[in-house]
């Protein structure tokens, strides 16, 4: 027994695939436990692949480049320049002028906002968007006294060998508004094809694996996870203000600093007010990063994304990134071309030879390579790319298919409880790479599994889909929460804990989703189908 036991762990050290999952897991455990800084973290698959040898090095190349990584880069050069044309403390006191000051209506307006627009923009730049937005309107509430932007800790002696030093974390008003909107933005993006890549991804396989089926319609799928987007953030809503602001709480003291006297309201307004008209009219610079921010996020709302494709040697392709990063792309190219003001304009007039040179200031655009360089946080970067090394390295190495043959354990079961086995399984992957690689990596192997269960494959790569759109707990999940964990500096171990309640949630709707509501929308999806047989993938038998 014990030279078959050895014989086992060799295979087990000496497979490529068990070493990356084993990889796979040390880095999830770094990213759940906190151990190191993020950045840190990030850059741990790529040191443990290269020693190990199971990193495929053309592998990098793709995910460089890849769709979530651009999108990412040019979101956050968006924000650069929304936060120097401060357009966003314009917009900010307006919202606080119509809405007033209350955190429970504002998070209300704030949070439903921001899954609004993730149904037709991405979910990285819906909350791009918002969270400049966000920012200056807890500047403006800070100002007028109602809150605190961050708390002080960490306060050192004073016969340290400097003086007082002070660490500034952000308090609970903080990480409440942003993480709700992070929050927001995968709720409100499960709802269309437009707003979550999982969901491009679902319909692009079924049409590439299944060619014979029917074709999955975007009215179709937004009555079906419609309702459940409702619920999710209803719910949210009210999970983030009784865990925050003691919303249904008795006697809470953050309960009672969220609310306010009329009094105190129509003083504020008063003050907001003035603020407001001392800005005086819309500057040049402001149209021009707002007019182009538009565009941009017109521009992705058009974007059909083909993220699967079959080449010519009817070999299943999954790595196609031509996306929704482009409009972003193209909104930084023009914030970099158009000068931040009009004194270019004094050359396009006769001058004479003693007219006054060209000011510095004006031969810049609203974005220069020097802001980007300095601002540009590489962390959220690095944290992006890495959630793409670890999961794409499980289907280099053959990983994925040692999932494929866990999940096969369960085809005697009944539909229903593979449909859960999937949402949970999916979901517990998800929180440590990014959702989009994982629905890649995943969608053509579940169809696999429901075609040998004789279950219809879009009954569980349906319920796949539902559950890779809605990470909750780490930074890797989807680009979003990195970008507000690294704006505000919120700890990790703070989405840790505030996402639990979400996620039980979005487990029991996901399941609800796919085995109820579903068949009411496609009937057809409670029978196995004849077209099913005819699955187009080079790796089924």
């Amino acid at each position: 027994m014990d030279s078959d036991t050895s014989e086992s762990n060799l295979v087990i050290l000496t497979n490529k695939a068990y070493l990356s999952f084993y990889i796979f897991l040390v880095t999830a455990s770094f990213f759940a436990g906190d151990f190191l800084h993020p950045g840190v973290t990030s850059f741990l698959p790529i040191v443990f692949f290269t020693i190990m040898g199971t990193f495929n090095k053309k592998l990098i190349n793709t995910i460089i480049i890849s769709n979530s990584v651009l999108d990412c880069v040019a979101v956050m050069a968006m924000i650069l320049a929304v936060e120097h044309s401060n357009i966003h403390k314009r917009a900010a006191i307006k919202i606080l002028l119509i809405f007033g000051c209350s955190h429970f209506r504002l998070s209300f307006i704030l949070f439903m906002s921001t899954a609004v627009l993730s149904m037709w923009f991405s979910n990285c730049m819906a909350c791009g968007l918002m969270m400049p937005l966000v920012k200056a309107i807890l500047k403006e509430l800070e100002k007028m006294g109602i809150m605190e932007t961050y708390e002080i800790i960490g306060k050192v002696t004073s016969d340290s060998i400097n003086n007082e030093k002070y660490t500034p974390r952000p308090s609970d008003f903080t990480i409440f508004y942003f993480i709700g909107i992070a929050y927001s933005s995968s709720i409100g993006g499960m709802a269309t094809f437009v707003g979550s890549e999982t969901n491009q991804l679902f319909m692009n396989y079924c049409a590439a694996i299944f060619p014979d089926g029917p074709k999955v319609e975007s009215p179709r799928y937004l009555l079906l996870t419609l309702p459940g987007v409702i619920i999710m953030e209803m719910f949210l809503y009210l999970w983030l203000n009784f865990y925050f602001l003691g919303m249904l709480r008795v006697q809470n003291y953050t309960a009672l600093q969220a609310s306010l006297t009329s009094d105190e309201e129509q003083f504020i307004s008063v003050l907001l007010a003035r603020q407001y008209q001392q800005m005086g009219k819309i500057k040049f610079p402001e149209m021009v990063v707002g007019t182009a921010v538009i565009m941009a996020a017109i521009l992705q709302a058009m974007v059909y994304s083909n993220s699967t494709s079959y080449s010519d040697d009817d070999k299943f392709n999954t790595r196609r990134y031509v996306t929704t990063s482009v409009p972003s792309i193209i909104c930084v190219l023009i914030l970099f071309l158009i000068p931040s003001n009009m004194a270019c304009l004094k050359f396009c007039r006769k001058q004479n030879d003693d007219s006054e040179p060209l000011p510095t200031s004006a031969s810049g655009g609203f974005l220069t390579w020097s802001m980007v360089k300095n601002n540009l946080d590489w962390t959220v970067i690095f944290l992006t790319a890495s959630a793409n090394i670890t999961f794409d390295s499980l289907e280099d190495s053959g990983m994925t298919e040692e999932f494929e043959k866990f999940l096969s354990l369960f085809t005697a079961c009944p539909p229903t409880a593979q449909a859960c086995i999937v949402i949970v399984f999916c979901k517990i992957l998800t929180e440590f790479a990014s959702n989009a690689t994982v629905g890649r990596c995943l969608l053509a192997l579940i169809a696999n599994v429901g075609v040998k269960s004789k279950v219809n494959p879009l009954y569980l790569m349906l319920s796949a889909t539902l559950s890779t759109s809605l990470p909750f707990h780490l930074v890797t999940g989807t680009p979003a929460y990195a970008m507000i964990a690294s704006y505000v500096h919120i700890p990790p171990r703070k989405l840790m804990v505030v996402g639990i309640g979400p996620s039980l949630l979005a487990i029991v709707l996901n399941l609800f989703t796919a085995c109820v509501w579903s068949k009411v929308i496609w009937p057809e999806i409670d029978s196995y189908p004849a077209w099913a047989d005819g699955m187009k993938i080079n790796n089924i038998p």
